[in-house]
């Protein structure tokens, strides 16, 4: 986990230098394209980070809320858990849902069983309701796309296809836009 932390770092401190490097792989009639395309993925990439952050706030401050009704010692802490844990595309919200449903079973075992139901309720409605409104904003495809390209990506590939998912669709939609379109329309 450390290991992917600094690689992260350290990609995004070269980011400048790596961006470069691939513009100039380009032809230099076709560069300005290039940079134009490639700038704006990177922005779609952006709002999907962005996106991924907001459903975890979602979620974190739902979870604080819950707990504080029942009870649980420590909704801030877990909520914060949650969040941080939510971060972690496909598995992380199922993670933070199962530490909080065992803290809650400290309570009760129908508050815990209660917990564990809102998890299931609460992953459904972010999966289908949550998610594909922020991304559409934050990614701004439509709103059936994220939800769409999650299922077959995740279906196909697994974690990892789902955690590329929402970025490959943006990068697909913008390049059918620039590329294919224009020269189906210019035919």
């Amino acid at each position: 986990m450390i290991a992917i932390a600094v690689m992260v770092i350290y990609f995004l401190f070269s980011m400048p230098r790596i961006r470069l490097f691939v513009h100039r792989l380009a032809l230099h009639s076709r560069r300005p394209r290039v940079i134009l395309i490639g700038d704006e993925i990177f922005t779609k990439v952006g709002g999907y980070v962005l996106g991924n952050f907001l459903t975890s706030v979602i979620a974190g401050m739902g979870t604080c809320i819950w707990l504080v009704v029942f009870g649980v010692p420590y909704p801030v802490l877990l909520g914060m858990m949650v969040a941080l844990s939510g971060l972690i595309p496909a598995i992380g919200a199922y993670v933070g849902g199962a530490v909080v449903s065992l803290v809650a079973l400290t309570v009760s075992l129908p508050v815990a069983v209660a917990t564990l139901g809102f998890y299931t309720g609460y992953k459904l409605g972010e999966d289908y309701f949550i998610v594909p409104r922020v991304m559409s904003r934050t990614v701004q495809l439509p709103a059936v796309v994220p939800l769409v390209a999650v299922l077959i990506r995740g279906a196909l590939m697994g974690i990892a296809g789902a955690l590329a998912a929402i970025p490959a669709a943006a990068a697909i939609r913008l390049f059918l836009r620039e590329v294919v379109f224009r020269r189906l329309d210019a035919d």
